[in-house]
């Protein structure tokens, strides 16, 4: 059975997306993101996102509430706009979507520090607060009383301040060996 993507919408194609094969699967991955989608044009990437957005639109759950996310935190639309779109447009735009999540998760681990086995051993890996605990630490970072304060900020803006603050405590914790294996 061959399905035409042009001639279903996007609540057509959730409908029967558990029936499809493993190559039509593969085959709406590779669809490329349209220039307009519910009317709207589509942004050149996800750059402009705040910190909030971006963790909102990285929520997991499944795939009705991430199309519902993207209508509301992209495409400024109600859902219902979205599972009315040609399914082509929709889901290239929602892959493409995905891709623009991958590629900002690959910026902020790549902005991280890995820890050192006595920072393994007395428990770091249990701190990880998620979401909050990036708000929080932006939040304090920047003397804000309101972690909601932070969520207004630009992704682009938090990540750097990662990346720099994470230098830095590489830097000392490296000038600490440094002055210990002196003083031997």
């Amino acid at each position: 059975m061959k399905i035409t993507l042009k001639k279903r919408t996007l609540r057509q194609m959730l409908a029967i997306e558990r029936a499809l094969k493993p190559e039509s699967r593969a085959a709406l991955l590779r669809l490329s993101k349209p220039d307009r989608v519910c009317g709207r044009p589509t942004p050149r990437n996800l750059n402009d996102l705040t910190i909030g957005e971006l963790l909102d639109l990285q929520t997991g759950g499944d795939p009705h509430a991430l199309v519902e996310r993207i209508a509301s935190v992209i495409l400024k639309v109600h859902p219902r706009r979205c599972y009315r779109e040609r399914a082509d447009r929709m889901l290239g735009f929602v892959f493409w979507v995905g891709r623009e999540l991958e590629r900002i998760a690959a910026l902020f681990a790549s902005a991280s520090i890995r820890p050192t086995p006595e920072e393994i051993k007395a428990g770091i890996n249990d701190l990880d607060f998620g979401a909050f605990g990036l708000l929080d630490w932006y939040a304090h970072r920047q003397g804000y009383q309101d972690q909601d304060d932070a969520a207004k900020v630009a992704w682009v803006r938090v990540r750097e301040c990662l990346r720099i603050d994470n230098s830095r405590a590489a830097f000392e914790r490296r000038l600490r060996e440094i002055i210990a294996n002196k003083n031997q």
